[in-house]
């Protein structure tokens, strides 16, 4: 949800996965039973089994499925029970996160399709924030610098030392993740049709596509009793004193598999965009890394079996989780919702198995080398992986947990999915769809003093308490 009380953790996971990328990277374990296997063509059948199994295994209450197979909706079910301890209702309210950029994109491409609004016109037309005003790229910001993520801003303002709005680079430049873009577009399109964006999707998007259920914001309090919730990594409710959700652009939309099953179909039969627009929403905007491309609103997967492609984009907030990914030359799509931290395993975990593909698309998404350069893993002995085990704490004070599960070790932060990591070394390990990787630092004696996540050129290094 895009709250200010969920800041401070989300700033952790922006550090930990690289939001030059995605704010929703998430990795599967390996060689336990929450590796999901790749489901032949239209076996969409076992992922019920499947799914039901990963959930007790990540501890997520509620996952929310649909299934799009040659341009028809063939599942649409939500998994788990109700507060009441009823089955799960299929109008069960999900937050989606950051897939909230791709409905909202998809809005604005209809403006521009109505020729109600121009991708290349300056923002400054409409809108200005104060805190730019001064800068030169603030006359230059475009509506197609927000959607292929070239705004040049960071990913929040509050990630600034200064606290404040700034331009990194000038925009059009390069590729840098972005909400407060999003942010800024839709402050500009709000003050160019004096309409609330809650409104202007309701009359343009939600109600022609009958996406009842669908809203910006939410009141915390209407329908609360098909709301999913939100649960940490551990299972538990993260209960809140307001669970109202704010109007934006970035994400926080709420939703139901019902809704998310017509939207995706609205855009794998072009979104009632012309065909020109529509090349130009797939098309490469900017290049991200060899394996995704950057579109306006989708990150593009190219290079898929049978000259396929695929439109992706994906969000996580402490509590939510959610992947679109939709494959518009034979007309199959996924959408996958959750209510818990460990939920980016899940997302993952569910493309695999329904795409023969399915594997290839994570990897792309996630991962910037090629597959062929991906890491081999090392066996190594439960005694060198127990004395990996322990407490840590980070620089700030929060504690970070490293345990064994079955035969691997799995990292674990507040507010982030858990981490399993994959051996190069017996210091080194690497996450199946991640770039980051995990070290761990011995004194003389050889006894573990620190464990580090370094991505980039960032690195977040946790020392060890007690023995």
């Amino acid at each position: 949800m895009y709250s200010k009380k969920s800041l401070p953790v989300v700033a952790i996971a922006a550090f930990l996965f690289g939001f030059s990328c995605t704010l929703c990277q998430a990795q599967q374990p390996v060689n336990n039973s929450s590796q999901s296997t790749e489901a032949a063509p239209n076996d969409y059948n076992d992922l019920d089994f499947k799914i039901e199994k990963w959930q007790k295994e990540l501890n997520i209450p509620n996952v929310g499925l649909v299934v799009i197979d040659k341009d028809k909706l063939v599942k649409a079910h939500v998994y788990g029970n109700a507060r009441n301890g009823q089955p799960a209702p299929k109008a069960m309210l999900f937050e989606v996160a950051s897939v909230t950029k791709v409905v909202f994109a998809t809005l604005v491409l209809k403006l521009v399709q109505d020729g109600k609004w121009n991708l290349d016109e300056p923002l400054c037309n409409y809108y200005i924030d104060s805190e730019v005003a001064s800068n030169v790229y603030s006359k230059k910001l475009t509506t197609r610098h927000v959607l292929s993520q070239q705004s040049g801003f960071d990913n929040w303002r509050w990630m600034n030392a200064s606290g404040k709005l700034t331009f990194n680079f000038e925009p059009g430049t390069k590729f840098n993740y972005s909400g407060e873009g999003f942010e800024y577009l839709r402050l500009a399109i709000e003050h160019r049709f004096h309409k609330s964006l809650a409104k202007l999707s309701d009359s343009l998007l939600f109600r022609p596509l009958h996406m009842n259920s669908t809203s910006h914001e939410w009141d915390g309090k209407k329908d609360f009793a098909l709301y999913s919730g939100m649960y940490d990594a551990e299972g538990k409710e993260i209960v809140k004193n307001d669970y109202s959700v704010q109007s934006s652009a970035a994400a926080g939309l709420t939703t139901t598999v019902n809704d998310m099953s017509k939207f995706a179909i609205e855009v794998l039969n072009g979104a009632h965009l012309s065909g020109k627009l529509y090349k130009e929403m797939v098309s490469k905007q900017a290049y991200i890394n060899p394996n995704i491309n950057q579109g306006l609103g989708w990150r593009v997967i190219n290079g898929l079996p049978n000259y396929e492609y695929a439109l992706q984009h994906a969000g996580n907030d402490p509590g939510v989780a959610s992947i679109i990914v939709l494959l518009p030359k034979s007309k199959r799509g996924v959408v996958v919702m959750t209510n818990a931290d460990n939920g980016l395993i899940m997302c993952n975990n569910i493309v695999r198995a329904a795409f023969p593909e399915g594997s290839q698309i994570i990897y792309k998404a996630y991962k910037s080398a090629p597959i062929s350069e991906e890491p081999k893993r090392m066996s190594l002995a439960t005694e060198v992986l127990m004395s990996r085990t322990g407490n840590f704490k980070r620089a700030d004070g929060a504690m970070v947990t490293v345990t064994l599960k079955g035969s691997q070790l799995v990292l674990r932060m507040s507010g982030i999915p858990d981490l399993y990591l994959v051996p190069e070394s017996e210091d080194k390990f690497y996450l199946l769809d991640l770039d980051a990787k995990v070290f761990f630092t011995k004194d003389q004696n050889g006894k573990i003093t620190s464990v580090s996540i370094q991505d980039g050129g960032n690195v977040i290094k946790c020392d060890k308490v007690g023995n």
